[in-house]
Formats: structure tokens, C-alpha cells, sequence
């Protein structure tokens, strides 16, 4: 599968709270389709006309993403109401928007409390290059080779046999000798740049080890805390923030290696579990994509390059040099970002506050794979938000249908961007950057 905003995310991690504030509207309902995702407006186009099928494959993308948006927002209202109610708080709204407020107001008072909160969510999400490449050549565009006309290294297909670049290939737990992007688990240390579990050959950390740290401790002890808690000489049990030493259960900051069990953020080497999105080194067994560069002769999965066995049309995943692409790849990329599947990782560190600790860390998978869909969401949404009538209507006759199709799709994908943005805001009240 494609991997979204490859170049920008491959090597990226992204910082729940960064994201900037939205506003909050929610949307309304799945899209009018008519049994295949197209829009009902667009029953009358001739998909043999060019300018008529490129609108056409915006109705479909609008119509997906706009669902695909409804989906994820739902996801943000069922996590937030479930953190809610676990940490005592009204969970019985109706809304994603509301939901993760009364949420962000309890981060924000533990903030205010003198708590922290820090939650590093890295995301990869892939695209179904199969959409993709069905889309594009359902497009009709004149003299349009996608092979010839794609920018170079940038032709990506399904394949079944001999690719002549990388091969991508994802299957749950399997055997993998490249670099691993999602969970790379590993009998042998291995390098791994993000969220480890089991032991990391750090001499410094932040996450949380069952051992405890002695040396430079800042966070939340369920040991002996030596040193301070909540400011005040301690030599004995802390509920609030420890610094100094902990001699068990020490989630936080430490400045020693873990000499039990380890789960955090581990910039060394690994033995155990490591989620890194950017690819982290794997000789085991892969949850996730599993990279073989230079190739592979016998690729099952996403041949970036030329395969000898393809199993679907090709897809570009950078410029295509044929009349009337741009608007033809913007809408085809977004249909396959409707259907895009997302490796995420994420980090969570809370000093001062142990129950929001408890609470945010037994969803954290909820949470990361929330995120992870908003961000595959978010950007292909706004390119199709930004599309008018006269973007269509430049590309050729496209009719009074094709009219009726594009005004309805504008419409839908403005619904899309204003379910997205409920769904970026909700993203970054776990860490009270958002505005109640």
C-alpha cells in the first residue's frame, strides 16, 4: 500500500498537541450514493468523457472521505467518553466535540495542578494503491500512459512477482528482513527509534520501568520515593510527582538504565518490541510493513517500480505529466486515502497525576489509532475542500450534469473538512492544547 506523505512522514513523528485549533462543527450524516460511492447528483455523467469521469472520480473521493471523516470523528466521541467515565467525569455527550472537551478540561486541570503531560504519537498510513491505480484509469485521460508519465521512482502497483525497486509488503506477524514500519518483534537487540517494550540499552529514558531509577527520577513512583515528592522531603510512598530516586514502578523521566521492564521511548537498541514508523531494522516478525530494498524477486505486495506480475493498473505517487492529472490524482488519492490503513506508535509520560496516567494509558491504542486516521484524513481533505464549479468546468464540457455533480461534491467535501477539524482538535485535547 502507498504510504501517505511518504517523503514527510517516513522519517516523522508528529506531536498530538502541535496541531493547530479548528473549529468545531459537526457533520451530518453518510453521503447520498448510489450503491458504488458515487454520488446520486452524478447518475448522469459519461464516464467515456474525460472532463465527465474526472468529476465523477471527484464525487467518489468527496463522498468516501466525507465518510471516512463521520467514522473517525465517531471513533474520537466512543475514546474520549470511555477516558471520561473511567476518570469520573460527565461521559454522556453526544458529540466528539463536547466529549473531548470534558476531557480537556480534566487534562487542563491537572496542568494547572502543577502535572505534565506528554504524549508523542508517530503515524504511518498507507493508501490503497489498488483505488488509486483503478481511479486514474477510470479517469479516460487522453494519451495518458502511467507508467511513461509518472514522475521517475514514483510508479507504484500491486504485484505478484519481479519488482525492480523496493517491495512493501504487509501481512500481521510476518517474516521480515528488511525494515520493519509498525512493531518489529525481535529476539535480538535491534536499533529501534521509537516506543520499546521490553529492554532498551538507553542510559536514559522516558516511559515508565517496573525496576524503578536510581539516578535524576522526575515523574510518578508506585515504589519508595527518595528525594521529593510534590516538592516536600520523601523517603517513603509519593502520590504526587517524585524526584530523585524510585525504587519501583517509575514512570517519568530518568537519567539510568532500566533494569526491568521497560516501555517508553528508546533511542538505542531494542530486545523485546519496538513500533517505530519511520522503519527500525527487523530480523523478526513485523506487525505492520515490512521493507525489502533493493527489491525483491518474488514480491507480493507494493512494487515501487516496474513489476513483471501485476495484479492492478499502476499508480503515481508524484507528478503526472497528462492533461487534466492534477485534478484526476487529487481526487484518486483521496479515494485511496479513504481506505488507507495506519501504523502508529505512541509515547505517553503523566508526572503528578497517576490516575490520568492509568486512565490515558490503557487507551492509548484507541487514542494513537485515532490520530493516525485523522492525520491520513486531514490533508487529503483539504485539497478536495479547496475545489470549486469552474476547477471542472475548466477541463472541458462537462455538461449540466457534470455541473450538478461537482456542485453537490463541493458541498460534500466541505462536510468533510468540517468533521476532520472536529477530529484535529479532538487530537490534541488529551494534552489540553485545545480550546474548550
Amino acid at each position: 500500500m502507498k504510504i501517505l506523505n511518504r517523503s514527510n512522514l517516513k522519517h516523522a513523528f508528529i506531536t498530538v498537541g502541535a496541531i493547530g485549533l479548528l473549529a468545531m462543527v459537526s457533520g451530518a450524516g453518510c453521503s447520498a450514493t448510489d450503491g458504488t460511492g458515487t454520488p446520486t447528483s452524478c447518475s448522469g455523467l459519461d464516464a467515456n468523457v474525460s472532463a465527465q469521469a474526472t468529476v465523477k472520480a471527484f464525487g467518489q473521493a468527496s463522498s468516501a472521505l466525507k465518510d471516512a471523516a463521520l467514522d473517525v470523528e465517531a471513533k474520537w466521541l466512543a475514546t474520549c467518553n470511555s477516558i471520561n467515565k473511567e476518570l469520573g467525569e460527565d461521559a454522556t455527550q453526544t458529540k466528539a466535540a463536547e466529549a473531548c472537551g470534558v476531557l480537556n478540561a480534566r487534562v487542563k486541570k491537572a496542568l494547572s495542578a502543577g502535572a505534565t503531560v506528554t504524549l508523542d504519537v508517530k503515524a504511518e498510513c498507507h493508501a490503497d494503491v489498488s483505488v488509486q491505480g483503478d481511479c486514474q484509469a477510470k479517469c479516460k485521460l487522453p494519451n495518458c500512459d502511467i507508467e511513461a508519465k509518472c514522475e521517475p521512482g514514483k510508479v507504484v502497483v500491486d504485484c505478484n512477482g519481479a519488482c525492480t525497486g523496493e517491495c512493501d509488503v504487509q501481512a500481521p506477524s510476518a517474516s521480515c528482513t528488511g525494515t520493519c514500519s509498525g512493531k518489529c518483534t525481535a529476539d535480538v537487540a535491534v536499533a529501534c527509534s521509537g516506543s520499546c517494550t521490553g529492554d532498551c540499552s538507553d542510559l536514559a529514558w522516558s516511559g515508565s520501568c517496573d525496576a524503578g531509577c536510581t539516578a535524576d527520577f522526575s515523574g510518578t513512583c508506585g515504589g519508595t520515593c527518595m528525594g521529593t515528592c510534590d516538592g516536600m522531603n520523601s523517603s517513603g510512598s509519593c502520590a504526587g510527582k517524585c524526584e530523585g530516586s524510585c525504587s519501583a514502578k517509575a514512570n517519568g523521566s530518568c537519567s539510568a538504565k532500566c533494569t526491568g521492564q521497560f516501555s517508553g521511548s528508546c533511542k538505542a537498541e531494542c530486545k523485546g518490541s519496538c513500533e517505530a514508523t519511520g522503519g527500525a531494522t527487523c530480523s523478526g516478525k513485523c506487525e505492520g510493513t515490512c521493507t525489502y530494498a533493493p527489491g525483491k524477486a518474488d514480491c507480493k505486495g507494493e512494487c515501487h517500480g516496474h513489476c513483471d506480475a501485476a495484479v492492478s493498473p499502476p499508480s503515481c505517487e508524484g507528478t503526472l505529466s497528462c492533461d487534466g492529472a492534477a485534478e484526476c490524482q487529487a481526487s484518486c488519492e483521496g479515494s485511496a486515502s479513504a481506505k488507507a490503513s495506519c501504523d502508529s506508535s505512541a509515547t505517553l509520560v503523566v508526572t503528578g497525576d497517576s490516575e490520568l496516567y492509568g486512565v490515558l494509558q490503557a487507551h492509548i491504542g484507541d487514542i494513537k489509532a485515532a490520530f493516525a486516521q485523522t492525520i491520513a484524513l486531514k490533508d487529503p481533505i483539504a485539497k478536495l475542500a479547496g475545489k470549486t464549479t469552474a476547477t471542472f468546468s475548466a477541463l472541458g464540457d462537462i455538461g449540466a450534469s457534470g455541473l450538478a455533480c461537482a456542485g453537490s461534491s463541493v458541498a460534500i467535501a466541505a462536510e468533510a473538512q468540517v468533521s476532520i477539524n472536529v477530529s484535529v482538535q479532538a487530537s490534541a485535547s488529551v494534552q489540553g492544547k485545545a480550546s474548550t
